[in-house]
């Protein structure tokens, strides 16, 4: 199915859980001068507007990074006016941030913010590989694959706002940019010859398949490219827990029983509790749309979550910290938790 737009949902509680971890991740990746190789495999259209009628529509970036932006904002002011320490959201205080993940993730965004912009995936990777680093995105929607082509081909014009931390324009990678389904590109692409290296899976999760689609996938990619670094987003929703569940401890087990050695990490963040909508299969909530002449009870997120297969050194504590901050956040959340679980 290919329905989804991500530009009803960018900037969410979600993308700021994985494009926190995704900036850390590469972060150290480029501790080393070796090159490597980047797949995300459902790079969308790669930016969003903050403010656009799908944004507003919905009100997930107003409720997520917009609502961590004007608190790491007030933050910094309280700061500044008392002398003392702050949430550690901010980078321009001088005081030293408790949260760096948070703090870097905001430093890059805060230029496409000021422009009512966000920045998906492909355009935060762009940002920090470099020259001899290996980029291959895929985006199998039409209309958000020319939008995605546009937009990087914006970014390597300079067009884009980069931060302190990403690399400048003129030093990006060469992005491959596929019209292709990124799961299958990605097991017939690995391993890739640049052996070092990392890949972003994020698919909408629409169809109840997907579930077993990324099972299978993360699984074979792993027996043939072990050394890997695999990020797997995943939606909490309560009508999926089961399908949910049978994925991560698949994949858990499998890469165990190849390595038992394997570093995994397992981090999810909630704005509310699971039991909190009442929430349908999209069929059902077809059904009920036209039976109730509008009426809908269309799955929401309560949460969502990473999965990292050879998660990278203290990358567990980075993130404790980020989720701890995150949850005290004013209007991001209803119902605020979070886990972090090294496997």
């Amino acid at each position: 199915m290919l329905s989804y737009l991500h530009a009803f949902h960018a900037g969410n509680h979600a993308d700021i859980l994985k494009h926190a971890a995704l900036i850390q991740l590469l972060k150290k990746l480029n501790q080393k001068e070796a090159p490597y190789t980047f797949f995300d495999t459902h790079a969308g259209s790669g930016l969003y507007s903050t403010q656009g009628e799908k944004a507003r529509k919905t009100g997930e970036a107003a409720r997520g990074v917009l609502a961590l932006a004007q608190c790491a904002a007030k933050e910094a002011a309280q700061d500044q006016n008392a002398g003392g320490q702050n949430l550690g959201l901010a980078t321009d205080t001088g005081s030293s941030p408790k949260s760096a993940a948070l703090a870097d993730y905001l430093d890059f965004v805060r230029p496409y913010l000021a422009r009512d912009l966000y920045p998906g995936s492909p355009l935060i990777e762009r940002a920090f590989l470099r020259p001899d680093d290996a980029h291959t995105i895929c985006e199998l929607h039409p209309a958000e694959f020319e939008s995605l082509k546009e937009n990087v081909l914006q970014a390597q014009e300079g067009a884009a706002p980069n931060s302190s931390l990403a690399t400048v324009p003129k030093n990006a990678p060469h992005t491959q940019i596929l019209k292709a389904d990124g799961l299958k590109t990605l097991i017939a692409q690995t391993p890739p010859k640049i052996k070092r290296g990392a890949v972003l899976i994020d698919p909408s999760y629409e169809e109840a398949s997907d579930y077993e689609a990324v099972k299978k996938t993360v699984i074979a990619v792993h027996k043939k490219w072990s050394v890997g670094i695999i990020i797997i987003w995943y939606p909490l929703l309560a009508h999926r827990a089961a399908k949910i569940e049978n994925m991560l401890e698949s994949i858990i087990a499998a890469a165990k029983v190849q390595n038992a050695n394997t570093n995994i990490l397992r981090a999810e963040f909630c704005v509310d509790a699971p039991q909190s909508h009442i929430e349908t299969s999209l069929e059902e909530n077809t059904a009920a749309k036209a039976a109730a002449a509008g009426t809908s009870n269309a799955p929401r997120l309560y949460g969502s979550g990473i999965l990292v297969v050879n998660s990278p050194w203290k990358l567990d504590e980075e993130l404790d910290e980020a989720l701890k901050h995150l949850s005290r956040v004013p209007g991001l959340a209803t119902e605020a938790s979070y886990s972090i679980t090294k496997i």
